[in-house]
């Protein structure tokens, strides 16, 4: 199976961590309602499970073999026939590229992109369907894609893209959800949104470091 290493060789933050800014009004009721080991183990399984996930869908890009490797293997099997599907139900979206590890220098931050095929990036969620008829796709996922894609244009000025495609897909049923962006809606994210997110993590490392000193 394809392995993703996204280690870089600069200090500089990721896009996940530069979204970590932001409050997660979910995500602290949740942390409410359960114990400090009850949440411990389930995000060192998700964070496991959508690695895995992720890795499984790039060898099938790649390879075109649906390979698993998991201690979870029900979850990321879900998610990988969930991702078949997709590929099965939308024919017309090609893609090949798959996992590109980049750097922005313009403004210094990482990223590791799950597909980009311009003039479009694919990126790929893996969650929980519940009750619900599709699995859901959250707005941190618009802003991520957003950075991703301004990534991939500073540095393939020459290969453009101007549409993201996020595709949610379950790992508790074999169902998908897919949201497009198009310019606009990108620029937004990553101006409005994104930066601020960046320059707000700037501010807080610097006093940190000024702290030390």
């Amino acid at each position: 199976m394809v392995k993703t290493h996204r280690n870089y060789d600069n200090d500089y933050p990721s896009v996940t961590t530069i979204l970590g800014v932001l409050r997660k009004i979910g995500l602290e009721n949740w942390y409410k309602i359960n114990d400090i080991k009850f949440i411990n183990n389930a995000m060192s399984k998700g964070k496991l499970i959508g690695t895995q996930t992720h890795e499984a869908i790039s060898h099938y890009i790649l390879t075109g073999e649906a390979k698993i490797e998991t201690e979870y293997p029900e979850e990321v099997t879900n998610a990988l026939k969930s991702f078949i599907l997709f590929r099965k139900e939308n024919p017309e979206l090609t893609m090949s590229l798959s996992e590109e590890k980049l750097t922005s220098e313009l403004y210094k931050y990482n990223g590791t992109l799950d597909a980009p095929c311009p003039p479009i990036l694919y990126d790929w969620k893996s969650t929980e369907r519940k009750n619900k008829e599709r699995p859901p796709i959250y707005d941190e996922a618009k802003y991520q894609t957003a950075a991703y894609i301004h990534l991939w244009n500073e540095n393939h000025s020459n290969i453009l893209m101007d549409t993201v495609y996020i595709v949610a897909i379950a790992k508790d049923a074999i169902a998908y959800n897919i949201y497009k962006m198009k310019k606009d809606e990108i620029d937004f994210y990553f101006n409005e949104i994104f930066l601020s997110c960046l320059k707000i993590l700037n501010a807080q490392r610097r006093k940190e470091f000024a702290y030390v000193l």
